[in-house]
Order: C-alpha cells, then structure tokens, then sequence
C-alpha cells in the first residue's frame, strides 16, 4: 500500500472515529443526532442540493452573486478603521475617544452571527439573508448623520448588529450545496471576495473621502444593501421552499457543546479566534500606523492599503484549490508561517512602498487559513451548519476585537513592538498547528 492511500485511510477512519464519539455525545445529550453521524444518505431538509453538471453555470452565478454580497459587507467593515485619522479630525477629538469603533463592533457583529446563523437553519437561509440585507441597508444609514464621536461609535455598534451574520449564511449555503472534498474552490472565491472588500474598504474609503466625503460613501452603501435585499427576494421566489429543522431551543443550546467538545471542532475554533485576533488586532491599527510612522493622509494611506486583499482576489480560488488537493494540514500551517514573517517585517522600519508591498502579502495569510479552518467547522455537522458557521464567525470576530484592544496597548511605547509580538504568536500558531491539523489530509490524491 503506498504512502498516498495510507494517508487517505487514516483520514477517512479518524472521521469516522469523530463522527461516531460526536453522535455518541448528542446520543447521551437526548438531541437528535446529525444526519451524517448514522444516516448518511440523509441531509438536512433546510439544505442545497449539490451541484450536478446541467445546473453548474446556474450555481456559478449564485456563487459569484454570494461573493458580491460579502465584498459589500466587508467593504462596508473594513472602511471605518482607515477613516479614524480623518474622524478624529472631523469630530474634534483623540484618538482614545473611538478606541470601542473597531473592536465593540467586531464583538457585537460576531455575537449577532450566533443568532442569525441559528435562525437561518431554523426558517431557511434566504428568507433570513433577505430580512438581514433589509436591515443592513437600515443600520447602516444612519451612521452617514452622526453629529459626535460618541454618537457615531454607537451607531456603529447598531450596524453591527444589521450586518453580523449576512456572511455567514452566504457560507452556509456554500457549505450546503458544495460536498466539503471540493468545498476549497468555492471558499477560496467567497473569501477572496471578503479579502477584496477588506482591501478595496480600507483603500478606497479614505481615498475616496476628499471627494465624496465619507457620509456620502456611507449612503452608498446602504444603497447597495438595498439592492443586494431585492436580489435575494427575487431569487428566493424561484427557489423551492424548505421546512427548516424542527430542534427545541435547548437542542440548539446542547449543539454548541458539542460542536466545542469534538476534538476538531474546539480545536480548529480556538485556532479561528488566535488567527481572528493576529489579522483584526494589526487590520484595525494600520492607518493609525501609516499616519503616524509616514505623516500620510487619507490619500496616502488609501495608497498604501490599496494591495490588502488583492492577492486573494486573483488566487483565492488557487489557494482554496491547494487545500483540496494537499490537505488542509499543509497549507493552513503555512498561511500561519507567511503572516507571522509579514508582521515581522511590517515591524522594520522602511519606505511607504515597501510597506505597501508587506501589507499585500499579509493578506495572502489570511486566505490561506480562515477559509479552510472554516470548511472543517462546517464539515463536523452539516445539519446544523448555519449555526456551526455563526460559531465559527463568532470566534473570528470576537478574536478580530480583542485583537484590536491588544494591539492599542502594546502599540503604546511603540508599533514595532506590537507587530513584533503579534508576529511571534501567530508563528507559534502555525507550529501548534502542524500537530492539530496533522489529520486533515486531502480526500483523493
């Protein structure tokens, strides 16, 4: 037997070993157990059918419009935290004033993920993205009439309970229609889109503010949330209609215990929320960085940041392809190893270029682990996946929050500092990590 179809057996037989102790654990728990613990032919009813060869172009179209819908929401996440040298002026205020902008809306988006992810396996994945892109484009407008600081943080805070769990349910119903073996393709597009709407967010949005103003940027937006909520109402009335699961609250309460006490769910979670809290912690301190280390204003940042999510966008699909066909144990590591040495090298002192140029490489890291860590959470119960990827939301957004307050306080005596430590854990992520995902090998060879 060669080495290739060891590692596939090994594979299969700790999957099934996982499979069998987490039915086992719903089982003693009295919740219904998963579909694919004993009835493997069965799926869940709120689920997609996969994808057959006569509607591949038709699922091509609702995957682009899904990735669209998380550019959006991204875009509209990741524009605030370049603006704060423009807001801090525009307010009349420090800095220390919008300290709760970046990391209380990244801990109230995530909290909101657990709640829509959960609703949307209960009544069915488009009726809910309808109702949260409604109120997305509600929450969002707003904020585009702040008269303070303090009132602006606030808002701010209200739009993250809007737009928390639009994403999610978009992944769920990736999860749902694409069987986890060739789940990579089609993560690596939605969270190329996602890295895209972080880099383009945080680029155009301060390079567009002397021109539009970033109120009117902000009416845009809610726009285009507007928009993206009539799509999904037209698609949904073409879309037969399905029962959602019939779990009791309590069931869904036990779910989460569960999902935490199988060896990959716990593990590849706490992982999600380490890495959440490298990538938000530097992503949400970076103009402050770049203004502070260059005297750059909002053009030149925009500049600077304008590469953030750019490789993602144009590999996405070839990095997610590298986990389907290595094996997620050999890329997530890696993607740890690469942002680890971008931090180190973002510390060094340098030109703006050359900034610019560490900055588009750290994104690669992030698309090289989030995607794939997250396709293993989704994979452990696909009838409850929308909750399990509202989970897995959650830990990245509360990771990206406490990230953010972490870095505030070691950027105090200096950025180098901040960037230095956040390197080093992230690279004793990626050691730690060689070990725990030692068994996600690829499905075929």
């Amino acid at each position: 037997m060669n080495l290739a179809r060891r590692e596939q057996l090994a594979s299969t037989v700790h999957a099934q070993n996982e499979a069998t102790s987490f039915g086992l654990l719903l089982a003693r728990k009295k919740v219904l157990t998963p579909a694919w613990t004993s009835r493997p032919q069965e799926r869940s009813v709120s689920a997609v059918a996969p994808i057959s060869a006569s509607d591949s172009r038709r699922g091509d179209d609702e995957l682009w419009s899904l990735a669209a819908i998380a550019f959006l929401v991204f875009y509209s996440n990741s524009m605030i935290a370049p603006l704060i040298p423009a807001l801090v002026r525009g307010f009349g205020v420090h800095a220390v004033d919008l300290k709760w902008l970046i990391p209380g809306f990244s801990m109230l988006y995530g909290t909101a993920t657990l709640f829509y992810g959960l609703v949307s396996d209960r009544f069915g994945r488009y009726p809910v993205l309808r109702f949260l892109l409604g109120f997305a484009a509600v929450t969002t407008l707003p904020l585009s009439f702040a008269t303070s600081a303090r009132e602006f943080v606030f808002l701010r805070l209200l739009s993250g309970a809007g737009t928390g769990g639009i994403v999610t349910i978009a992944l769920s119903i990736i999860g749902d229609r694409y069987p986890y073996a060739v789940q990579g393709r089609p993560m690596g597009r939605m969270f190329g889109a996602i890295a895209a709407g972080m880099g383009l967010g945080s680029s155009l949005g301060p390079l567009l503010n002397p021109l539009l103003g970033w109120r009117n940027e902000l009416r845009i937006l809610a726009l285009g949330f507007g928009a993206a909520s009539y799509w999904v109402s037209v698609r949904s009335q073409t879309k037969p209609v399905r029962r959602g699961t019939d779990d009791s609250l309590w069931e869904y309460a036990l779910e989460y215990r569960c999902i935490l006490d199988a060896p990959r769910g716990g593990r590849t979670l706490a992982f999600i929320f380490a890495n959440g809290a490298f990538h938000g912690g530097i992503f949400a301190w970076l103009g402050v960085l770049l203004a502070s280390r260059y005297q750059l204003g909002e053009i030149g940042i925009g500049l600077v940041l304008l590469g953030y999510g750019l490789p993602d966008l144009l590999f996405g699909l070839v990095i997610g392809s590298w986990g389907d066909r290595y094996g997620r144990r050999s890329v997530v590591p890696l993607g740890f190893f690469w942002a680890s040495i971008c931090a180190f090298l973002l510390a060094l002192r340098s030109t703006p270029l050359i900034s610019a140029l560490i900055i588009t490489a750290l994104s690669v890291g992030f698309d090289a682990t989030h995607p794939l860590m997250s396709s293993i959470t989704t994979s452990i119960d696909p009838k409850h996946r929308g909750q399990i990827t509202g989970l897995s939301t959650f830990a990245n957004f509360v990771g990206m929050g406490v990230g953010a307050l972490l870095f505030r306080r070691l950027m105090v005596p200096h950025f180098s500092t901040a960037l230095a430590c956040f390197g080093a854990v992230e690279f004793g992520a990626g050691v730690l990590a060689l070990y725990a995902f030692r068994a996600e090998a690829p499905a075929t060879r």
